[in-house]
């Protein structure tokens, strides 16, 4: 009787613990989503390794983050994530190989655009974590044009992961409309279908 009590007390504990534990990861994501947008202007692209076509490191004035696009993703450049690799082949009906391929190409036109500063709008939204979190999201302006857009009209993005709010609706339908116009003309990874490799 003695032990059922303590075993009682015990997952009760454990079960404020969770709560607990629950609640502080909950509050920090809800946090983060009611703050303000904030433009960042003047950025530059810093070299870093790590740097691709939608995910790199950002300087203004002294500061530094990592930012990560929204609503887009590029393929790979290195073959660390064999799942996103093929999704990523699966979506455009590309090989794995040229997977990378066009990961080389999305990573550079990037660099290209970005090589004589942009602005960053973002409201600190963190990727797979709170405040904390190695990479946060953002819209990346360059002279008057959003990155994503330029990256989805030259085939070298999938449109793809977290969205905006009340902006979602009306920013895939623009990137669908765009897709659609890139895969007609057989832009980026649009031009390269595994056939091709073939023949």
């Amino acid at each position: 009787m003695n032990s059922l009590h303590s075993m009682r007390i015990y997952k009760r504990i454990a079960g404020l613990l969770v709560a607990a534990w629950v609640g502080m990861l909950v509050m920090p994501l809800a946090a983060m989503a009611v703050k303000p947008w904030q433009m960042l202007e003047g950025c530059r692209l810093v070299d870093c390794y790590n740097n691709d076509g939608d995910s790199f490191r950002v300087g203004w004035g002294e500061d530094e983050m990592t930012l990560r696009i929204y609503f887009a993703d590029t393929p790979e450049v290195s073959l660390r994530y064999w799942d996103r690799i093929q999704a990523q082949a699966d979506y455009f009906g590309v090989t794995p190989e040229q997977v990378l391929e066009v990961g080389k190409m999305a990573r550079e036109f990037t660099q290209q655009v970005l090589r004589d500063g942009f602005n960053v709008q973002t409201r600190w939204q963190g990727v797979f974590g709170g405040a904390n979190a190695v990479r946060q999201y953002g819209i990346v302006i360059v002279d008057g044009d959003d990155l994503v857009d330029l990256l989805v009209a030259n085939g070298l993005a999938r449109i793809h992961g977290q969205g905006i709010g009340g902006q979602t609706r009306e920013k895939i339908q623009r990137l669908r409309a765009l897709e659609a116009e890139s895969k007609a003309a057989g832009r980026g990874a649009w031009g390269m279908g595994a056939d091709d490799e073939e023949g």
